[in-house]
């Protein structure tokens, strides 16, 4: 079981009213949200993106830095340690990949199903 934890530094902009995290040892790993919950659930999501590509990619995976070394460096944010089970996230990813692969197929139905013809199907037989 591989587990990655790796620290993101959380930011609020009141102006905006929008919550961000970046990983800094993740380039361009990041996610935004209006509430701390969200942001939260979208920046693990990101991790795991991330990491996940890594990964196949077989590019290697950087250390995680001390994340009390970045709060004394960036007093005026947040740091938190987020963990991502990466057989938990591939499990999940395969879900949601069946899951829209069954919900694609079914609206198909549907909306062949409801369909009017049109005048080339009428005439031709076409459906």
């Amino acid at each position: 079981m591989m587990t990655y934890f790796y620290p993101a530094v959380f930011e609020h902009d009141a102006d905006k009213g929008m919550f961000t995290a970046v990983f800094p040892d993740l380039p361009g790993c990041q996610a935004s949200g209006r509430s701390m919950d969200e942001t939260t659930k979208k920046a693990r999501d990101a991790m795991a993106a991330s990491l996940l590509e890594m990964e196949e990619k077989e590019i290697s995976i950087p250390l995680p830095s001390d994340e009390r070394l970045l709060q004394r460096r960036l007093r005026h944010a947040k740091v938190c340690v987020m963990l991502v089970d990466m057989n938990s996230y591939r499990a999940f990813r395969a879900y949601k990949v069946k899951n829209a692969e069954t919900k694609s197929a079914e609206w198909a139905a549907s909306a062949r199903k409801g369909r009017k013809a049109g005048i080339l199907a009428r005439v031709f037989g076409l459906r």
